[in-house]
């Protein structure tokens, strides 16, 4: 009998001893897993942030390569020096006749056709900025995916201009206010209106309040538009922060009819 019990007090530490070797196998192996996974999602993410950034860097290139194909530096941070004129341009358009102007970028052309008929001032003031090749070279400053891409500003902060202001032209209240290809004025105040002008790509601009000249819409080439706008940088919020691509207009014509 006592050898039948130390038997069984035997058998039963074996089996807990073999439990306990389970249990830690079974441990190690979760951690061996859970190790696995973390580091292959670490290396996914380390291949898609560096693939994500090649991919950017190639665009830019890109973009870079057909500002310099035209004229302008390569570099899109390479300060402009533009005209600078003490007072708004004398009016010079005839209102009765159309304008359009054929904005070519490093991602393509769009046309904008004007309203000088409601927004004489205006149209007359891109027109002339225009023909003094007031807008070559500059970048598409302030980018919104779904929202708007803004450009006008020589030097690439959003806050330069051409030395003056003119008068609001504002729209009277409609719904949506600034629909997808409406070209207005950007501004930062009542009556602040230089050289600085956005082209609306998506709905996000439907709720902006009448505070902007509306003064022409994209008729063709708005795909271009949405490009440069895909390019952007998606916080609304980020004044001052570049778009992840840096797009460029290369030269702007105008036409009349």
């Amino acid at each position: 009998m006592p050898t039948e019990k130390r038997s069984r007090k035997r058998a039963a530490r074996d089996a807990k001893k073999a439990e306990l070797e389970r249990r830690r196998r079974q441990r190690a192996t979760v951690r061996r897993v859970i190790t696995v996974v973390v580091v292959a999602g670490i290396a996914v993410g380390l291949y898609v942030l560096i693939g994500s950034g090649k991919s950017t860097k190639s665009a830019q290139n890109v973009a870079n390569a057909a500002a310099a194909a035209a004229g302008c530096a390569s570099d899109p941070h390479t300060t402009l020096h533009k005209p600078h004129w003490s007072t708004p341009p004398a009016m010079t358009i005839d209102k009765a006749r159309t304008y359009r102007a054929t904005v070519k970028t490093d991602a393509g052309s769009f046309v904008i056709t004007f309203d000088a008929a409601h927004t004489p001032i205006a149209v007359n003031n891109f027109v002339f900025l225009a023909q003094h090749e007031f807008f070559n070279c500059v970048v598409f400053h302030r980018v919104i995916p779904g929202f708007m891409d803004q450009t006008g500003d020589p030097t690439g902060t959003g806050t330069g201009g051409p030395g003056y202001s003119f008068a609001d032209e504002l729209p009277p209240p409609a719904s949506p206010q600034y629909p997808v290809g409406a070209v207005a004025m950007a501004n930062s105040g009542k009556n602040t209106n230089g050289s600085q002008f956005f082209v609306v790509t998506g709905n996000q601009a439907a709720s902006l309040p009448p505070n902007y000249s509306l003064f022409g819409r994209v008729t063709s080439g708005l795909a271009v538009a949405n490009k440069i706008n895909a390019d952007g940088n998606a916080n609304p919020a980020a004044n001052g922060v570049p778009p992840r691509v840096i797009h460029r207009i290369l030269q702007v014509t105008i036409a009349l009819s």
